[in-house]
């Protein structure tokens, strides 16, 4: 009867990886209420050249004044927040911010991120989907500008 060894581990010839910090993200060259002005100038001016393009290309606008937004606030509030992603920004905005604001942050990125993918069974946003989007945008850029002044 033979008896089986169990194997021996193999040592592993490259170094272990260790986590790398991420590079803080660039700053944006548009600010939250100049990407807000770029939004309701599509909204106001959609064409027949523009068809099918413009409401996902508002959602876009929208959903980044809201992240460059949370980015400006994390800036003048917790400078290391504002080099995380912004899924963990929001997580952290309800224990600085009141709870609506961060309610109303996290459900109107949500519903803008939604809107601005593309799916093939899936119809655009409506103008008055984005129109609602754009109030809340307006409201919670406001609501973190207060705070940081």
């Amino acid at each position: 009867m033979t008896t089986i060894r169990p194997a021996t581990p193999v040592p592993s010839a490259r170094p272990p990886r260790l986590p790398v910090a991420l590079p803080p993200p660039p700053p944006s060259i548009s600010t939250p209420e100049e990407l807000l002005a770029g939004a309701d100038r599509l909204l106001g001016t959609a064409t027949a050249s523009t068809t099918g393009v413009w409401p996902r290309a508002v959602a876009l606008l929208l959903r980044h004044a809201l992240e460059e937004a949370l980015r400006r606030y994390w800036q003048t509030r917790k400078p290391q927040l504002a080099r995380c992603p912004p899924h963990a920004q929001a997580l952290c905005l309800e224990s600085y911010a009141d709870p609506d604001t961060a309610r109303r942050w996290s459900a109107t990125w949500a519903g803008l991120s939604r809107a601005c993918h593309y799916h093939g069974y899936e119809l655009a946003p409506t103008q008055g989907e984005l129109c609602a989007w754009r109030d809340d945008v307006g409201r919670v850029i406001g609501a973190l500008t207060l705070r940081t002044r």
